[in-house]
C-alpha cells in the first residue's frame, strides 16, 4: 500500500513540476491540459486521474506555496535572536513579498489570471482562508502566528500582493531587495496604524 502511495505522490509531483514550467512559460489563459500532459511521462488517462483542469493544478501549487512559506518561517525563526513579535512578523512578511522562488512567480501569474477568470476569482477566497489557517495559525516557537491579527486585513493582503506583482511584472525585485529595510519599516508603520484603528 505504501508503494502505491509513493508512486501516486511521485506522479503528482511530476505533474506539478511540469505545470510550474508551463505556467511560467505561457500565459495562463492560453494553457490547455495537453500543454502540461506533454511535459510529463504520463498518458492522457493517467494524467486525468490526478487532475481534471488547470485550476485544480494551480490550487495545488498554491497549497505547495503555503507549505513552502511555513518552512521559510520556521527557518527564519530558527536564526532569529528574539521572540515572535512585531519586528519578526514584519521581517517575515517582507521576506514573503520579496521571495524569488518559482512558487512566487506562479502566485503572481495566478493573481494576473484571476482578474478575468471567474473560477480563479472563486479560488482566491479559498486560498486566503487556507493561507490564514495554515501559515498564520501555525505554531512557531511556542507562539501562534494566528494570534497576530495584522495579517488578516484586506489592506495588508493587497499591499503585499502589489509588491509581489511589482517584483515579477515590473522586474523591481532587485531594487526592492536593496531597499528591504524600508519595507520592514513600512510594515511596522502599518502595525502602528492597525493598533490605533486607523486601517480601513
Amino acid at each position: 500500500m505504501e508503494g502505491n502511495k509513493s508512486i501516486r505522490e511521485k506522479r503528482r509531483r511530476e505533474i506539478l513540476n511540469a505545470a510550474k514550467k508551463v505556467f511560467i512559460d505561457k500565459p495562463f489563459e492560453a494553457i490547455i491540459m495537453e500543454d502540461i500532459i506533454s511535459e510529463t511521462s504520463l498518458s492522457r488517462g493517467g494524467f486525468y486521474y490526478y487532475y481534471k483542469n488547470t485550476v485544480d493544478i494551480l490550487h495545488d501549487l498554491m497549497r505547495e506555496g503555503m507549505a513552502y512559506r511555513i518552512s521559510e518561517i520556521k527557518k527564519f525563526m530558527a536564526t532569529y535572536s528574539g521572540n515572535l513579535d512585531k519586528n519578526a512578523l514584519a521581517e517575515m512578511m517582507v521576506d514573503k513579498m520579496l521571495d524569488k522562488s518559482d512558487l512566487m512567480s506562479i502566485y503572481v501569474i495566478y493573481l494576473q489570471a484571476a482578474k478575468n477568470n471567474k473560477e480563479l476569482k472563486k479560488l482566491y477566497s479559498i486560498l486566503v482562508d487556507e493561507a490564514l489557517y495554515s501559515e498564520f495559525c501555525d505554531d512557531v516557537g511556542g507562539v501562534r502566528l494566528g494570534d497576530f491579527n495584522y495579517n488578516t486585513t484586506n489592506f495588508i493582503i493587497y499591499f503585499m500582493n502589489t509588491v509581489m506583482l511589482g517584483c515579477e511584472v515590473l522586474d523591481a525585485r532587485d531594487n526592492f531587495v536593496k531597499n528591504r529595510d524600508f519595507f520592514v519599516e513600512v510594515v511596522k508603520i502599518y502595525f502602528d496604524f492597525f493598533d490605533k484603528g486607523k486601517i480601513q
